[in-house]
């Protein structure tokens, strides 16, 4: 298993450094923050993911419905109290993965089982579908990235060849399609200063670093990992935190060397993830542990293990408030019973660091 040391030459320390170094010369000792879960809630049938609108503080999730809570929507929740603001039905564009343009005002979904994206106007609810009119078959879209200083948005294809869309912001537009490099691609990151797209690709455990001036794939990175899902950035010390379903851990790659440096055991199963640059922390939605692992991203030692709920899911960091969402699905009821409504899973939770 990979265990190497993380070198940072000529580079901007991780948050953190600077307030330990100031305690040591105080004759002190730097207190490690400790989160907790702050409130949950349950929602709505068929969670996945979510985001926040930093204009309003609100959180955004999609649902998809479920038995006990039918209908497909994108629901708008008090960051704060998590009590619902409003909620867009989505019938006929089911959403599963979501991102959010804080230059725009829109909510960008990917609608998995129909093969579309949709783009959500949040002052007016508008919805406008994607398509691709030349697809092969339904296009398997998972993940969506964004970069709002060129107004693009970005999705993966989760099928085999690996692709992604590349879509125009202005005109909420396919704009073109991308060869991702690898096998069922998950994951994906921009990375605006280089103009670079990470993928990562749960197919083949490499990420793809892809050069957007013209949609070159300049390298292929091993992670070290087995079934490489999600990712984190954090471009203040140039790094990628990749989650690994397979064999329960983080990979941290130095994007310098363009290879993994380390690798940090997490709960079971951690299928989402997120960097928080507040608290210099990194967090793990652990499906099948029923967890949250945080991490501290300097010492790569674990912070907490949080109890969440059933099958936590997703991730997403409001860097303007340092606070942590986690959505979780719902367990289902044992073959052979009666189906029941789980009161640990649908749930929406804030975690505060």
């Amino acid at each position: 298993m990979l265990a190497l040391s993380l070198h940072r030459s000529n580079r901007r320390p991780a948050l953190g450094v600077a307030a330990a170094v100031a305690a040591l010369a105080l004759g002190t000792t730097a207190a490690v923050a400790q989160p907790t879960v702050d409130r949950q809630a349950q929602i709505h049938g068929g969670l996945y993911e979510l985001a926040s609108w930093t204009q309003d503080g609100s959180v955004w999730v999609n649902a998809v419905g479920s038995q006990f809570a039918e209908g497909a929507k994108v629901i708008q929740l008090d960051g704060s109290t998590l009590e619902q603001i409003r909620a867009i039905d989505v019938p006929d564009a089911r959403a599963f993965g979501m991102a959010i343009n804080q230059a725009t005002g829109t909510v960008y979904t990917t609608n998995t089982r129909d093969g579309t994206m949709s783009a959500i106007d949040i002052e007016t609810g508008e919805v406008t579908v994607i398509s691709d009119p030349n697809a092969d078959g339904t296009p398997h879209l998972y993940r969506i990235a964004i970069d709002e200083s060129r107004n693009m948005v970005y999705a993966s294809l989760a099928q085999t060849p690996g692709l992604v869309w590349a879509v125009d912001g202005s005109t909420n537009t396919l704009d073109r399609v991308i060869d991702a490099g690898g096998a069922r691609p998950t994951g994906i990151v921009v990375d605006a200063a280089r103009n670079r797209l990470y993928v990562s690709n749960i197919g083949d455990d490499f990420v793809s670093v892809i050069d957007l001036s013209n949609d070159a794939i300049i390298d292929r990175i091993p992670t070290a990992g087995s079934r490489s899902t999600q990712m984190a950035f954090d471009p203040a010390t140039d790094r990628l935190f990749v989650g690994n379903q397979g064999n329960h851990g983080v990979t941290v790659i130095d994007l310098e060397e363009m290879r993994a440096v380390k690798f940090i055991p997490t709960g079971d199963q951690p299928v989402g993830i997120g960097f928080n640059p507040v608290s210099n922390q990194i967090y793990t939605a652990n499906r099948a542990g029923g967890t949250v692992t945080v991490i501290d991203a300097e010492s790569y030692e674990e912070v907490a293990e949080l109890e969440i709920g059933s099958n936590p899911n997703t991730i997403f960091v409001d860097e303007s408030t340092g606070l942590v969402y986690v959505s979780n699905k719902a367990a289902r009821s044992p073959q052979g019973q009666e189906p029941t409504q789980d009161p640990r899973g649908d749930m929406v939770t804030i975690i505060r660091p």
